[in-house]
């Protein structure tokens, strides 16, 4: 029966990944590099939201075959997502379920079944290959002391992708500072190839390109109806999750805008205090589990912390899955309780969703919420109510999820931390 439901998920999965025709991501990301490419135009000025070079490097030889063709290069996105995905499973299946074929099979069908894998592999997103390189990344430092010293390297390229993986690199030089070294050199070689190939906007220019924009990218999505991160969802709760008519803008006393920035600023601060305090009690203990559960912890904390964290990014959440169901599985780093086990699962499920979104919405009294909030006519969500995406990730379901997982890890880090050893 679990093969069954294996088979039929991946072939869901694959299927999807090719149902979708050019993804409207492309019109602001690939422009610099198709205007360079194919009508000569340097690259003067980028976007705060531009990817880094990674992508310039994985789309150029495309670009360069077919041309300004976007029905190719979806294609191409297409091909380059479900490889990422499932060299990203293999990893991570190969460090937490080779000996086991039931928690090899329960893996497959969470990982080709998690909503927002299936609407990142639709949309050809990047987020694949964040997924591929955190789970490289978690895969060198969970394995032998030769591998350790590459573990920053897939962050370096996770990094020059979306920005936000930094974070992991900050927590890795915190517990491994030569590793962190190696990350950093990576970045240093992935700029320098953006400088020579794209100008300095792709280059050493794009680290202070990007955060001389960041405070009007903070401000700007701290607002978004998507956003799922600490600070979208104190700006929910602050606005009493009300919008304005038809529109996306929140009903939000201004005045509470200072005191809502406070509130993040403090949360987030918080939370990778707490990561970096886990990380620094962590250095003597170099077994398979703790650094399993630090860097579990470091995602989390990542997507809770971002400025913005939407569908596409939970997709980073599925080796943490991997890890507490090798964890439950075994009894590490105790043997899970009832309650644990009950707040894992709903965490897991919050997040992965794991079934069409059309039956979650169902399921969950969203028609109920919207009419309280007095967002019951909000074209918004009369359009996505058959598939319940907008007001899931709107009422804040992910986001909780990310709060009960943290908390896991935070329970598991503390469990952990009794009895740490000297390394292996």
């Amino acid at each position: 029966m679990l093969g069954l439901l294996a088979l039929l998920s991946v072939g869901r999965m694959v299927v999807t990944g090719f149902s979708y025709g050019v993804p409207a991501w492309f019109d602001e990301e690939l422009n610099p590099l198709i205007g360079l490419l194919s009508r000569g135009q340097p690259i003067g000025q980028i976007d705060a939201r531009q990817y880094g070079v990674v992508v310039f490097l994985v789309f150029d030889p495309a670009l360069r075959s077919v041309g300004p063709n976007l029905s190719a290069l979806a294609a191409y996105a297409s091909w380059i997502a479900l490889a990422a995905v499932i060299a990203a499973f293999v990893l991570i299946a190969r460090r937490y379920a080779a000996d086991q074929p039931a928690r090899l099979l329960v893996l497959v069908i969470a990982w080709s079944s998690a909503v927002p894998l299936l609407y990142v592999i639709a949309q050809h997103m990047v987020d694949a290959w964040q997924l591929l390189f955190l789970s490289a990344s978690l895969f060198l430092f969970t394995g032998s002391v030769r591998q350790r010293r590459f573990a920053a390297l897939p962050l370096a390229a996770a990094t020059l992708t979306k920005l936000l993986p930094a974070l992991v690199l900050v927590y890795l030089a915190f517990r491994s500072w030569r590793a962190a070294v190696l990350g950093v050199l990576g970045i240093g070689v992935l700029l320098g190839l953006g400088q020579v190939l794209y100008g300095p906007s792709m280059g050493f220019g794009y680290p202070f390109a990007v955060s001389s924009m960041g405070a009007d990218t903070v401000a700007r999505w701290s607002t978004h109806f998507e956003n799922n991160s600490v600070r979208g969802l104190l700006f929910k709760i602050g606005a009493g999750f009300r919008l304005q008519g038809d529109t996306t803008s929140y009903v939000l006393d201004p005045r509470l805008i200072p005191v809502l920035n406070v509130a993040s600023y403090a949360l987030s601060a918080g939370l990778i205090a707490y990561l970096l305090v886990a990380a620094w009690r962590g250095r003597r203990n170099d077994s398979v589990p703790r650094r399993s559960i630090e860097f579990s912890l470091a995602i989390v904390t990542m997507l809770l912390v971002s400025p913005h964290t939407a569908q596409d990014y939970l997709v980073t959440v599925l080796p943490v899955l991997a890890v507490w169901l090798f964890l439950w599985a075994r009894g590490l780093p105790a043997r899970w309780g009832p309650g644990q086990t009950i707040l894992g699962g709903l965490a897991a499920v919050l997040m992965g969703v794991f079934v069409p979104m059309n039956v979650a919405a169902r399921a969950l009294p969203i028609g109920l919420m919207l009419n309280l909030s007095g967002n019951a006519n909000n074209g918004l969500f009369l359009d996505q109510i058959g598939s319940g995406i907008g007001a899931y990730e709107f009422f804040g379901f992910p986001a909780v999820g990310l709060l009960l997982g943290w908390l896991l890890l935070v329970r598991l880090e503390r469990q952990s931390a009794v009895g740490s050893h000297s390394p292996e």
